[in-house]
């Protein structure tokens, strides 16, 4: 099977689901010292499209969701708030 392939078979969507669990649990243990760039990365990861939005934040809209997630970008870290709704959006997403 080349890469192409794999990379849309169950096995793909297997492992990216893992990988972004895993990640959440992790996340949730350190809410309060996440930077923007790990945010960006597992949403993207989760299937979130990125765009930017007005100032300093970034605009995450996902298919299966109704809604937006607005994440501010210059903060390091990230207010807490913020990374509890990635987590409940992921897990929205993913079941």
């Amino acid at each position: 099977m080349d890469c192409a392939a794999w990379m849309y078979s169950h096995e793909w969507f297997h492992v990216r689901y893992h990988l972004t669990m895993d990640e959440l649990d992790r996340l949730a243990q350190r809410r309060r010292s996440v930077r923007p760039a790990e945010l960006h990365r597992i949403l993207t990861r989760a299937g979130f499209v990125a765009r930017e939005g007005r100032g300093s934040h970034r605009v995450y809209k996902h298919p299966n969701m109704i809604g937006i997630l607005t994440i501010p970008q210059n903060r390091n870290p990230v207010r807490a708030v913020y990374v509890d709704e990635v987590i409940k959006a992921v897990r929205e997403v993913q079941q």
